[in-house]
């Protein structure tokens, strides 16, 4: 089976876009997270951004699936 075949199901395609999200951004991330001056909630935008893309882009898949 190819990676890049139809049958790929819109939840698989936003979980290997998350992943290869996070893995992009974690290294820079983290130098914002462990910051003396950083704030408290820096981490919860975060990962509340990561969670709407793949909100989003779950539900722009679905749509054009059917």
């Amino acid at each position: 089976m190819s990676l890049l075949s139809s049958d790929l199901r819109p939840t698989e395609i936003t979980i290997v876009v998350v992943l290869i999200a996070s893995l992009i951004l974690l290294p820079p991330l983290l130098h914002l997270w462990f910051a003396i001056d950083s704030p408290w909630y820096l981490p919860y935008l975060v990962w509340f951004g990561i969670i709407l893309l793949s909100y989003y882009l779950q539900r722009l898949l679905r749509k054009n699936a059917i």
